[in-house]
């Protein structure tokens, strides 16, 4: 397009801002803007734009979210990068408890040693009768059986004391891993489920009793708890805030639980995860799932379950099913950041970051969210921790005004990442929805220059 104007320079100055409104957002780190002043120091603030990951196109792997490993089956698709690792069927009670007092923990070690090497976590859920299952060890021989059948007889002594024997022996050895994620509370029902089909049932106080257990004996993990019978779950729901839920056939029309119709059940993945299963059905529909894992805010799905595999689905069912993966827990992005051009060395910096979580949840453990200076080498010469709370970072985007002072450092232009790490250092850095990602884990965003 030409531009004829009787004052050339005036055209040319509104083509000019024409290109500069109607512009791309620019790679990571590079300014989209420098317009704004900081009235405090007079001194003109640069904004920096990222770029994205769009959910549809990629999935960003982190711990308690997306997928879990199921009963060891490989990733579907092919390739798709799972950390976790979930027992849910694999630890019989009497497997692991033979005689009363002598435990074979060898189980947990698997579990914890392939979600080592998967960069994950690992959870489990312990089994006291399970009914079809492969092995017949699930009830110890500790535990009285229910007259003429074999169910255990819940609500005897021997079942509630030694259920709590065998929480205390494995939170002492388990609760300061960090390897290990979550406890599924499990214990009583069928495949540690909380419901039974026969039999008489547990009490509401035993029911109390062997909840309780896994709570005290695992204070600083996630515990999680079968949303399937509700007078229990809302019973669990009420003894402590960090008690998440469990449903079981995500992509049936009620999901086999009563989490679609419980309001109270609806509001605690605010403070505490919901982990689901695939249901094996054939009426299983992965795009009803990928809609319940953003209407019940789920955190996890499995890798496995389905009674249609992968390589099988029609390409609707495979959109799903991805769409479900992808969406499942936090997703978080760096939008934008805006800081001074220069500051002097002695003072604060002040920046203003857009954030951004387009999954379904919000993490639930400790990470410190560091801003990091690098010099012209790509050397690191400063870190603080911000003070910005991912947890509180429910779906949908925030903007947070932040300030770090940096020990003195000499004068120069520094590139500016930020980088979300474990407080323990057993996780990698988070993964976020950013291009970018830098070998340190950290991600570009921008850089400042100090002077004096």
């Amino acid at each position: 397009m030409q531009f004829r104007s009787i004052v050339p320079a005036l055209a040319l100055a509104l083509a000019i801002a024409a290109l500069v409104f109607w512009a791309p957002a620019p790679p990571v780190g590079d300014p989209a803007s420098a317009s704004a002043t900081d009235k405090k120091s007079n001194n003109r603030l640069v904004t920096f734009r990222t770029r994205a990951i769009p959910a549809a196109s990629s999935e960003v792997p982190n711990s308690l979210r997306g997928q879990y490993s199921w009963l060891g089956q490989e990733p579907q698709p092919t390739g798709w990068p799972i950390t976790d690792v979930y027992y849910r069927d694999q630890v019989p009670w009497g497997r692991i408890e033979p005689a009363v007092g002598a435990f074979d923990l060898d189980w947990f070690e698997a579990g914890l040693e392939a979600a080592e090497r998967a960069g994950g976590r690992f959870g489990f859920r312990v089994l006291t009768y399970c009914p079809g299952c492969w092995f017949d060890d699930a009830t110890p021989p500790s535990v009285p059986l229910q007259p003429g059948t074999e169910i255990p007889d819940w609500n005897s002594e021997a079942f509630l004391s030694g259920w709590e024997r065998l929480m205390n022996e494995l939170g002492n050895r388990y609760d300061n891993d960090p390897r290990m994620g979550w406890v599924d509370v499990g214990g009583y029902g069928s495949w540690g489920e909380w419901h039974v089909s026969s039999g008489r049932e547990i009490s509401d106080a035993n029911a109390a009793r062997v909840i309780r257990a896994v709570l005290e004996a695992f204070p600083s993990k996630h515990v999680v708890i079968n949303a399937m019978t509700p007078r229990f779950a809302l019973a669990a729901l009420k003894m402590s805030p960090r008690m998440g839920l469990r449903v079981d056939c995500l992509g049936e029309y009620n999901m086999f639980s009563t989490l679609p119709t419980s309001p109270e059940m609806q509001q605690r993945w605010r403070t505490a995860p919901v982990l689901s299963e695939w249901c094996g059905t054939l009426s299983t529909s992965t795009t009803l799932g990928a809609k319940q894992v953003r209407d019940f805010h789920i955190s996890q799905t499995s890798s496995g379950n389905l009674e249609v595999p992968y390589t099988q689905m029609t390409v609707e069912q495979q959109r799903g099913y991805t769409d479900a993966a992808r969406s499942a827990g936090y997703r978080y992005a760096v939008r934008k950041v805006v800081v001074p051009r220069r500051i002097e060395r002695d003072d604060k910096v002040q920046l203003v970051t857009r954030w951004v979580n387009a999954g379904s949840a919000p993490t639930y453990d400790e990470w410190d969210v560091e801003l990091r200076l690098h010099d012209a080498s790509d050397r690191r010469v400063a870190v603080r921790t911000l003070d910005l709370d991912l947890g509180k970072l429910l779906p949908g985007g925030e903007t947070y005004r932040l300030s770090a002072r940096f020990p003195k450092v000499r004068s120069g232009t520094y590139s500016i990442s930020l980088a979300v790490t474990d407080p323990v250092g057993y996780l990698a850095p988070m993964s976020l929805a950013n291009h970018g990602r830098r070998a340190d884990g950290s991600y570009r965003v921008g850089s400042m220059r100090i002077v004096g």
